[in-house]
C-alpha cells in the first residue's frame, strides 16, 4: 500500500480568511523551466485548523496551455504512473488533432518518471502545451512541452506551505517557492503540524509531539479580552478538547459536549 502522509495546519494569525497552499516541488530536468503548483489548498479562518492527507501515488498529466507564473494550471488529461514499472514509469506525449499521453517502455529506477515529446507536438509559439506529474491525484509540477523534447521528474518532493490568496493549481516559480515555509518529514515521520502564529511566523513539528489541548489553552490564555469556549470529544465536557468553535461547529467536528465562557456544559 502507498504511504499516507498528513499535515495539520493551525491558523492562529489575524489574516482575513486566508487560503493555505501546500506545494510539493520536484527536481525536473527539462528544456524549459519547471513550475510548482498550489498542490493542496484550503481556506482556514482564524483559530481554525485543517488536516491535509495524501498518499504517495504518482501520475502523468498534460494541458493544452503553457506555463506562466501566477496563472492557474488546469490539466486536460492524466495517465497513471509507477516509478517501479517498466510500462508505467515513462509516457509519450503526442498530438494528432488533440494531445494525448500513452505509456512507453522504460527501465525503471524506482524514483524517476520520464515524458518524451513526439515530433507531432506543436511548437510552443503555435500551440502551447505542457506536461507534468501528479502526486496523490493532484498536479504538483509542470513544464512546457514541444517537439522532440524530453522531461525527467525525480520523485523526491520537497514540501512548502504558505498562506495567501491562492487558488488550486496556481503556478509558482522555483525562487518564489523557496521563500515559503519548508515542511520536512524526517526520521520516518509521516504527520506534521504547522502553526501560523499571530506574528505570521510558522512553527512546524511532528504531530506526535504536539499536545493540541495545550495549543488551545495557550490560545485562550493569550486572548485576554475573549471568552473561552471548549468543544470536547466526550459527554459532560470530558475527553479531548477539539477546538474553540460554537456549539454547531463543535457537533460538525465530532464533539459530544460544549462548554461556554462561564463553565456551563452543554450536550451537542
Amino acid at each position: 500500500m502507498p504511504d499516507t502522509y498528513s499535515l495539520t495546519v493551525i491558523n492562529d494569525s489575524e489574516l482575513p480568511d486566508p487560503t493555505f497552499a501546500v506545494f510539493a516541488t520536484l527536481p525536473v530536468s527539462s528544456d524549459f523551466a519547471s513550475l510548482s503548483l498550489a498542490w493542496l489548498t484550503q481556506q482556514i479562518n482564524a483559530t481554525n485548523q485543517y488536516v491535509f492527507t495524501w498518499e504517495i501515488t504518482w501520475g502523468f498529466a498534460w494541458s493544452a496551455s503553457g506555463t506562466t507564473p501566477g496563472y492557474q494550471w488546469a490539466g486536460s488529461g492524466t495517465l497513471a504512473a509507477d516509478p517501479n514499472s517498466t510500462t508505467e514509469s515513462k509516457a509519450e506525449f503526442a498530438y494528432n488533432g488533440d494531445f494525448q499521453l500513452t505509456p512507453a517502455t522504460s527501465t525503471p529506477t524506482g524514483d524517476t518518471l520520464w515524458i518524451t515529446d513526439s515530433p507531432t507536438v506543436p511548437l510552443p509559439s503555435k500551440q502551447p502545451s505542457s506536461v507534468g506529474v501528479t502526486l496523490g491525484g493532484s498536479p504538483a509540477s509542470v513544464t512546457n512541452a514541444g517537439p522532440n523534447l524530453y522531461q525527467t521528474f525525480t520523485l523526491h518532493p520537497t514540501y512548502y506551505i504558505d498562506a495567501g490568496n491562492y487558488v488550486k493549481g496556481q503556478m509558482v516559480d522555483g525562487d518564489s517557492v523557496t521563500q515559503l515555509q519548508e515542511l520536512t518529514f524526517a526520521g520516518g515521520s509521516t504527520a506534521l503540524t504547522a502553526t501560523l502564529s499571530a506574528d505570521n511566523t510558522w512553527t512546524v513539528g511532528n504531530s506526535s509531539d504536539v499536545n493540541f489541548a495545550d495549543v488551545l489553552d495557550e490560545r485562550a490564555e493569550s486572548d485576554d479580552d475573549g471568552p473561552r469556549y471548549n468543544c470536547y470529544s466526550g459527554r459532560n465536557c470530558t475527553g479531548k478538547i477539539l477546538n474553540h468553535k460554537d456549539r454547531h461547529n463543535c457537533k460538525l467536528s465530532g464533539g459530544k459536549s460544549w462548554q461556554d465562557k462561564d463553565g456551563t456544559c452543554y450536550p451537542v
